[in-house]
């Protein structure tokens, strides 16, 4: 069966913005988590770093999670359309010196039969070079690619989307990490490389980490946010250090069969103008949260100098 179109979503808000948690960055991302997952009517997503164990999903999605040490990997999914089928596969792309790197593959079963494997990953570090063949022998991705062929063999499904942090560099194309790192199947359309990574480096053009594949579909549609001027709540600083605040990226996997024409460059307008949107919402909810603090703050001063009036009268 031909499957659906889908919305999907990765997003590496990074830990700082839990630990430090400075300009109340943990409250804003969750903010802004949540109303992501609703406002692009996402399928499935990955949401790397999300350090916070109280965190609780909105209405028709759930979660599933995968920890190796501190590091951690959500993969959300919209529990409306789709549902999980078997048990998931978790695990660390690093074990020596320690455990580090988590991924999780589950399989899902969708509400009209369609079938599909959803995995979060958040990539290691490769060596920086530009040589393919020093990339291939740095990126470690073994433990995935191996987990990737078991999965694909006990569920009977070819259909794979991949939503990570791949920590790829620009002249690693998504077909060199589809397959030659994991050796996976099918015509794969991806993400744009887009300059999603990292705040503390300025968002230099080689760091095109952040990114979304599927070997289903004739096109994909992407867009990151927060392109423009970044919310003051994204900026963590301790001393000299900052905080790796990563761009989110929302994509559309298309079927030219469904989709053809000038619906591909409508699509392009919408999520544009929804990534507008949304952002605008944000801004708007802190301008409204400062407004009401600074309210606050005159009602109180109002009514401690009334009181102080009271007492020498």
């Amino acid at each position: 069966m031909e499957i659906a179109p889908q919305n999907l979503f990765v997003w590496n808000p990074h830990w700082q913005c839990f630990v430090w948690n400075q300009n109340e960055c943990a409250e804003h991302v969750i903010e802004a988590l949540n109303m992501f997952l609703v406002a692009f009517d996402v399928d499935f997503a990955t949401v790397i770093e999300l350090a916070d164990p109280t965190y609780q999903s909105p209405s028709g999605y759930e979660f599933l999670k995968s920890q190796c040490g501190h590091d951690l990997v959500y993969l959300f999914y919209n529990s409306l359309r789709w549902s999980p089928s078997g048990n998931a596969t978790l695990g660390c792309m690093e074990v020596d010196p320690r455990l580090d790197r988590p991924f999780l593959i589950q399989p899902f079963l969708g509400a009209s039969g369609d079938k599909v494997i959803a995995v979060g990953a958040h990539f290691p570090h490769p060596t920086f070079s530009p040589e393919l063949n020093v990339y291939a022998a740095t990126a470690h991705t073994a433990a995935l690619k191996d987990a990737l062929a078991e999965v694909r063999k006990e569920s009977a499904t070819e259909k794979i989307v991949l939503m990570a942090d791949t920590n790829a560099w620009s002249w690693i194309s998504n077909e060199q990490i589809w397959q030659g790192q994991l050796e996976l199947p099918g015509s794969l359309v991806g993400t744009e490389l887009m300059q999603t990574c990292c705040l503390d480096a300025d968002f230099p053009a080689a760091f095109t980490f952040d990114r979304i594949m599927a070997n289903f579909g004739d096109a994909m549609q992407s867009t990151a946010l927060y392109m423009g001027d970044l919310p003051n709540w994204t900026h963590q600083v301790k001393g000299s250090k900052i905080g790796a605040f990563h761009r989110p990226v929302f994509a559309r996997v298309e079927l030219r069969s469904r989709e053809s024409g000038p619906t591909a460059v409508w699509i392009a307008m919408i999520l544009l103008l929804i990534s507008t949107i949304v952002l605008a919402l944000i801004l708007l909810g802190v301008l409204l949260r400062k407004i009401c603090k600074h309210r606050h703050l005159v009602d109180s001063s109002s009514s401690s100098s009334s009181s102080e009036e009271e007492q020498l009268s």
